[in-house]
């Protein structure tokens, strides 16, 4: 026998290799159904969860929470659910979600031992560093101290002049654009927001107003949410490392071109004027011996950009949308705006904390519509607490959902219905709406890691819903019954253009 015939045949070869690695892969899955289905057995019959209310296949995986989260759906579906089941929710294997007062006051409130954030809702940044939105307790109390400062009623009186310019450059680009047909109004109210949000934090704006869009920056920080709800995600899965296969390309590496970008723009600010009375001063003025690392000062100028300019523009949209769509609550919002100023330089922000009915409208807004839709998931510690009457074991995953606690039937009523009367004091004990459980909604979270910059919030929707009423009537253009429904939610809302009709008020001289 030749050695030519005594080698393997290469074809032979192959097949074997094929039919090995066939077997294997089916081994493989195999196994890994076989350990899905002990895993989804164990959930549904034998978890210490396992008589908590929810879906059975909710119960079994957290692959349905996963589909709606990453369909944009999941608190409409969330909403359902606790129509259905409750007030507590079993909406994944070890994890509750709940929707009332107390709920807020025991998972979120000041506490000797807190309930420190899910680990799967952290972010890890290129600096390393930890913003207030993701830090643990202690880092997160020294940050807010230095924070506290530039969100204080006492810098926004000292901010108002950069929020007044930025309104009215607003108000002046409409009034350029208007006679070009209906606007998309939501669009123009982001590009606002986020030049405004810019100046605060970094010394510059963007560029946005002048063209009436988002620059690729703010595009890009869109984009990055979407990274982050993919991690999310993946972490439950042990995927993270694996981000990239399922990431679409025009999102791959956002967060860390535009952390580059947030720290070449707050070293210019660093070195340039500091006498400035925007949030870097207020931070650089108290940053003693504990004060934040150029790192954190990065990373938290990111991550105010990222939650400042995108809460605020939906909260704005909203209301437009409401205001519009109830024609009564327009005319009579009008009305107290129009003859409360006779000019339009009366409206500042002291004269705005008296308009009862503008703060009713907005709160109102807030509730049908809150910024942050999603659950900001916090960790049972310990050997385990009651929530609600109901022994939640430790280590458990539990949460308030802001859009079903503020829509939930039990909390408000006709809770799908927009009443800004709920809020009014004329209208309690007059009506069924006087027994609503207020404190179910809290649209910038409760306790101690409660949104520091509500007050600037404030102040951005009062200025820009008093003065555009003040100069336009408005009318909504097209079909825009679903606005919201049709909306999807990826971190922050998607929002659907927002088409309006601007006509400038005519006045006597």
């Amino acid at each position: 026998m030749d050695a030519a015939s005594s080698r393997p045949d290469i074809s032979t070869l192959l097949g074997a290799i094929t039919r090995h690695a066939a077997a294997a892969s089916a081994t493989c899955l195999l196994l890994v159904i076989l350990w899905t289905c002990f895993h989804a057995v164990y959930n549904i019959f034998f978890h210490p969860l396992k008589n908590f209310p929810g879906p059975t296949s909710w119960a079994a995986t957290r692959f349905p929470w996963c589909w709606h989260q990453y369909h944009g759906r999941l608190p409409h579906r969330l909403l359902q659910l606790h129509k259905r089941y409750g007030h507590v929710v079993r909406v994944a294997p070890d994890e509750l979600s709940f929707t009332t007062a107390t709920a807020w006051k025991t998972i979120y409130g000041q506490r000797a031992v807190e309930m420190s954030k899910d680990p799967v809702f952290s972010l890890h940044t290129p600096t390393g560093a930890q913003s207030l939105l993701t830090a643990d307790r202690e880092t997160h109390a020294r940050q807010r101290r230095l924070l506290a400062h530039a969100f204080s009623e006492k810098a926004l009186r000292e901010q108002e002049y950069i929020l007044q310019s930025y309104v009215n450059k607003l108000l002046d680009q409409l009034s350029r654009n208007y006679t070009s047909g209906a606007l998309d109004v939501a669009q123009w109210f982001n590009s606002t927001t986020f030049d405004l949000i810019g100046d605060l934090a970094f010394g510059e704006d963007f560029g946005c107003l002048d063209i009436g869009d988002l620059v690729p920056f703010g595009r890009d920080i869109r984009s990055m949410t979407k990274e982050l709800i993919f991690d999310q995600m993946l972490k439950y899965y042990g995927l993270l490392s694996f981000t990239g296969l399922f990431l679409p390309k025009n999102i791959k590496g956002v967060r860390r071109q535009n952390i580059q970008r947030t720290i070449d723009t707050v070293e210019r600010r660093i070195q340039g004027d500091t006498d400035r009375k925007d949030f870097l001063f207020y931070i650089l003025a108290a940053n003693d011996e504990k004060g934040m690392s150029r790192e954190e000062i990065y990373v938290n100028s990111f991550s105010l950009s990222i939650a400042g300019s995108e809460s605020s523009a939906t909260s704005i949209s909203g209301a437009v949308f409401y205001i519009l769509t109830y024609h009564h609550v327009y005319e009579k919002l009008v009305d107290g705006i129009r003859s409360a100023f006779k000019s339009e330089t009366e409206i500042t922000l002291v004269r705005l904390n008296d308009l009862v009915y503008l703060t009713a409208v907005l709160t109102e807004t807030l509730r049908l519509y809150p910024p942050v839709s999603i659950t900001l998931p916090r960790v049972v510690p310990g050997n385990g607490e009651a929530i609600d009457s109901f022994y939640v074991p430790g280590g458990t995953t539990v949460g308030v959902n802001h859009f079903s606690a503020s829509r939930h039937p039990e909390n408000f009523h006709c809770p799908d219905e927009f009443l800004p009367e709920r809020w009014l004091r004329e209208s309690r004990n007059t009506s069924s709406i006087d027994k609503d459980e207020k404190a179910a909604m809290q649209p910038f979270s409760y306790g101690p890691r409660g949104c520091i910059g509500r007050n600037l919030a404030w102040a951005e929707m009062r200025l820009v819903i008093a003065k555009l009423l003040w100069r336009f009537d408005l009318e909504l253009v097209g079909n825009n019954e679903d606005w919201l429904e049709r909306q999807t939610v990826c971190g922050f809302w998607e929002k659907s253009p927002l088409r309006c009709k601007l006509t400038p008020v005519k006045r006597d001289s």
